[in-house]
């Protein structure tokens, strides 16, 4: 897999902890995290994430966000492998969500 999506128009966002792209085995491809954030925990679990849903509802391709009190977590399955961001509670998650679908 070849990393082609530009993660720097996720992590520009203010209050956005990171973003990569992990394979569907979770593996890093690629990542932009600030310091203290382990990219490849948050890979490893977007993949394990993605593929129950895969199990569960079907092969298409389909997207996840979950809250926590700290941080929101997006994941999507693309063709490039499973693209995720990180974000703290306080930010602008419309705007998240919004690049995150054009990717």
């Amino acid at each position: 897999m070849k990393a082609t999506l530009d993660l720097s128009q996720l992590t520009k966002i203010p209050r956005v902890l990171g973003a990569g792209l992990a394979t569907y085995d979770g593996f890093i491809v690629d990542s932009q995290f600030v310091h203290g954030y382990d990219s490849e925990k948050f890979g490893a679990m977007a993949a394990k994430i993605m593929t129950q849903i895969q199990k569960s509802l079907g092969p298409e391709s389909g997207a996840v966000i979950l809250y926590t009190e700290d941080v929101v977590f997006l994941a999507k399955l693309k063709q490039e492998g499973i693209l995720f961001v990180l974000g703290d509670r306080e930010a602008n998650l419309g705007l998240i969500k919004i690049k995150f679908e054009k990717m």
